[in-house]
């Protein structure tokens, strides 16, 4: 018995198909109408279109006014136009904010603060000329009030170094400092702190 071809089998089935279905496209081109006609919608029943006249009451309504638009601005000719149409002053009231309400904020006893204010940032005060040349020295003890962001609000002379001028850079020089909070139950407090400034001539 002669074994089954596949091959040749897939190739004539293959071919087979190909052939009806191109026979079965022409046909359907060929059954097909040529020309598709539409007839137009004709109404079963003819509208008529009737004129009535208005009644005399609506007659007699009169246009609406014609709306007046703004006049441009023209430039005055002469002087004694500007002086007539100036326009007068206007009025203003002067309105003046409130202030909002200064919250007092208590300056606290350094010894009863709960968390003592550290110095950040101390400078070096300036030696004075005078007093360099004079070969004068001495220390000074400056009370500085703190404010609650560390930073220096007052400055007063606790101890004198009997030198005017050693005073006055010392308490330009703790002005400039800068401490840590003081902080009293959780909130930032004021507070008074001492800053002591030694002036000594380098060689003696």
């Amino acid at each position: 018995m002669k074994e089954w071809d596949w091959d040749t089998y897939y190739a004539i089935s293959f071919r087979v198909g190909m052939v009806l279905s191109l026979a079965f496209t022409c046909l359907s081109f060929i059954l097909m109408p040529r020309e598709i006609r539409y007839k137009p919608y004709v109404p079963k029943k003819e509208i008529e279109t009737v004129m009535e006249q208005l009644p005399p009451e609506l007659q007699q309504l009169t246009e609406p006014p014609p709306v007046e638009r703004p006049k441009l601005a023209v430039e005055a000719e002469k002087g004694e136009e500007v002086e007539e149409t100036t326009i007068a002053p206007t009025e203003f009231r002067e309105v003046i904010p409130k202030k909002a309400e200064e919250v007092e904020i208590p300056i606290v006893p350094y010894w009863k603060v709960e968390k003592k204010p550290e110095p950040i940032y101390i400078p070096q005060p300036k030696y004075p000329e005078r007093a360099r040349q004079a070969g004068i020295e001495g220390q000074v003890v400056v009370k500085a009030l703190l404010n609650i962001d560390g930073t220096v609000m007052d400055v007063e002379v606790l101890k004198s170094s009997g030198n005017d001028a050693l005073d006055e850079a010392a308490v330009s020089a703790a002005r400039q400092a800068r401490f840590t909070p003081a902080m009293q139950r959780e909130n930032p407090v004021r507070v008074w702190v001492s800053i002591p400034f030694n002036f000594k001539l380098r060689g003696q």
